[in-house]
């Protein structure tokens, strides 16, 4: 009877001990950082002329599936960001970081743009990674054809 009294303990405590591996959250690694859920971009504006502007920016490889699209929300007013502006990216799934990178047209020229980026996984799950909105000026309209 103790035998199967300590069979009985032996596989309770392994399914307790199964159940605390496999439900509690996954741990970050130290190089992590923060969480994917409270994760915030630095979106940089590569370039602005008179009428287009690219945002690139870098996050960890966010997985799920291989194409991703980027997005920026954009307007002239930083409550109404209601233009947006996308690109595909396809992911590397050896590589820990992912560069995203959009080009925005049909901007006006000398025009201050208001921005946040975003991206999502090509079936519509998004990425947990956005930024805070930003701003920048487009270029006064080019003359250089005009002028020769």
């Amino acid at each position: 009877m103790t035998r199967v009294n300590g069979s009985r303990l032996t596989i309770a405590i392994s399914v307790v001990a199964m159940a605390i591996l496999f439900l509690q959250p996954p741990l970050a690694r130290a190089d992590e950082g923060s969480s994917p859920a409270t994760v915030n971009v630095s979106p940089t504006v590569e370039s602005a002329a008179d009428t287009f502007a690219f945002i690139s920016w870098t996050t960890r490889n966010p997985g799920g599936t291989i194409l991703h699209y980027a997005m920026v929300h954009y307007g002239k007013d930083p409550n109404h960001l209601d233009f947006t502006a996308t690109s595909p990216v396809r992911i590397n799934p050896a590589r820990r970081d992912m560069i995203f990178r959009v080009r925005m047209n049909d901007l006006q020229p000398e025009t201050t743009y208001y921005y946040w980026v975003s991206s999502t996984q090509a079936d519509g799950n998004p990425d947990p990674v956005t930024s805070a909105v930003q701003q920048f000026n487009t270029q006064p309209a080019n003359r250089t054809s005009a002028g020769k």
